[in-house]
């Protein structure tokens, strides 16, 4: 798929939740964007928007800017076996009416260049991956918390690369669901599945995630199912 799956199907589980700031000691392997890496490093975890993460290599403090990253994998350093996959990204939305891509650029309005911020993995599938952003990111026993303030924090990505937001509105969630029929027109037997209100989609204490944040729709779930291109089969 992209450079990223490569890497991400080598994990088995990745841990998701939304918690309080805090801060903890991992370590992690970088990947370049020039291909080179940095292997086993002390690594303190990023905020959104930080444009650079911190590492210590040897006992040397070592600043290394978000552009030149490919993507990190870390971990608690206590815990190895937890590993997470993060990258600093570009991302947008889709054009309700003309169905065309609109990266956000924010705070770069002015520049005309596209905004970049943190994403961990949430599911990744064959044909798409679901990252999440965040804003912080926390270590509990063993488990990694990722922070967030927004009420859809979730982006799908398909074989274009583009980090595409999925809108989410607690009372307008039918809108989610025609986003979704669409984005994923091209393959007709989810088309299908989503159109029926009764399928993907959570209800009552199961449509929270591992925490207060509500997420009704199934998304890991659609990435499971999502085959770029897939027809219908005829009777």
């Amino acid at each position: 798929m992209n450079r990223y799956c490569r890497y991400i199907f080598i994990l088995l589980t990745l841990s998701f939740t939304m918690s309080a700031n805090a801060k903890s000691k991992f370590t992690a392997d970088i990947k370049m964007r020039n291909g080179h890496e940095y292997s086993g490093v002390e690594f303190t975890t990023p905020k959104s928007w930080d444009k650079e993460v911190a590492v210590k290599i040897n006992g040397e403090k070592l600043k290394i800017k978000g552009d030149s990253i490919d993507h990190i994998v870390f971990w608690p350093t206590k815990y190895p076996d937890n590993p997470q996959i993060i990258c600093w990204h570009t991302y947008g939305s889709i054009d309700n009416k003309t169905g065309e891509y609109k990266p956000n650029c924010g705070h770069n309005a002015k520049k005309g260049e596209p905004s970049k911020q943190w994403f961990a993995i949430h599911a990744a599938g064959e044909h798409v991956n679901l990252w999440s952003c965040f804003s912080s990111i926390k270590l509990t026993g063993e488990t990694v918390y990722f922070t967030t303030t927004l009420s859809s924090p979730y982006f799908f990505q398909k074989h274009d690369g583009l980090f595409v937001h999925i809108p989410f509105t607690l009372f307008k969630s039918g809108k989610t669901r025609e986003w979704l029929s669409t984005f994923f027109s091209d393959d007709e037997p989810l088309a299908e599945i989503l159109s029926d209100k009764s399928q993907l989609y959570d209800r009552g204490s199961a449509a929270y995630r591992k925490g207060s944040l509500y997420t009704p729709y199934k998304y890991e779930d659609i990435v499971k199912l999502y085959v770029a291109g897939r027809k219908k089969q005829q009777p």
